[in-house]
């Protein structure tokens, strides 16, 4: 080992010891908070991290967050909420089976915001300014330990359902007298490795 990697070492060994290993971060369980009786809501995205923690800054002051609130809307006429959950839920399951979405994404969530801009689906925008009268929808990633520290964990609760079927949605639909399908991805050009759009 010559003289510069020794140094290398060595300086890596002084970060070890000077930084706190904040890994813990990321393990937190997350629980439900009251919710209104709102009947409008909105996707929300929220990450925490840590700027430069990979390179073992000793500052406790170096926490980054996005938060990316979406456009609220309105589930299709007369349907629950339990079963606008459901839906949501479905529709994320098949937004992230594409090899270039992660769970719990920005991507993802902007995605399924996109869907709801489809007037098959039967969503409905609102513009609403008032915040006590929606509902968010949080989508968290990241540092969840952080998060729980937040102003807006107080608002959190757990909307999304693991494995709802497509019958399941079908059924929901069908009791509203409409017709779902699944979404339908449209290559800008066929060949190319390029990303997918929504096709109306």
């Amino acid at each position: 080992m010559d003289i510069k990697d020794k140094l290398t070492k060595l300086k890596k060994d002084l970060f070890n010891l000077v930084s706190p290993n904040r890994d813990y971060e990321f393990e937190a369980t997350l629980e439900d908070h009251p919710i209104g009786n709102q009947n409008i809501y909105r996707l929300y995205y929220v990450n925490f991290h840590r700027i430069g923690e990979s390179f073992r800054f000793p500052e406790s002051n170096n926490i980054g967050m996005i938060y990316w609130p979406c456009k609220p809307f309105m589930f299709p006429n007369g349907m629950t909420r339990e079963e606008g959950f459901k839906v949501l839920s479905y529709l994320t399951d098949f937004i992230e089976k594409r090899e270039d979405t992660e769970p719990c994404s920005l991507k993802s969530v902007r995605t399924l915001d996109g869907v709801l801009d489809l007037e098959r689906f039967g969503f409905t925008r609102i513009d609403e300014k008032d915040e006590d009268k929606i509902l968010n929808l949080f989508t968290v990633s990241g540092r969840l330990l952080l998060f729980k520290k937040s102003e807006l964990y107080t608002k959190y609760f757990e909307w999304y359902s693991e494995g709802i079927t497509l019958e399941e949605v079908e059924n929901i639909y069908n009791k509203y007298n409409m017709e779902f399908e699944d979404i339908k991805w449209l290559d800008e050009e066929k060949g190319e490795n390029r990303s997918r759009v929504l096709k109306k």
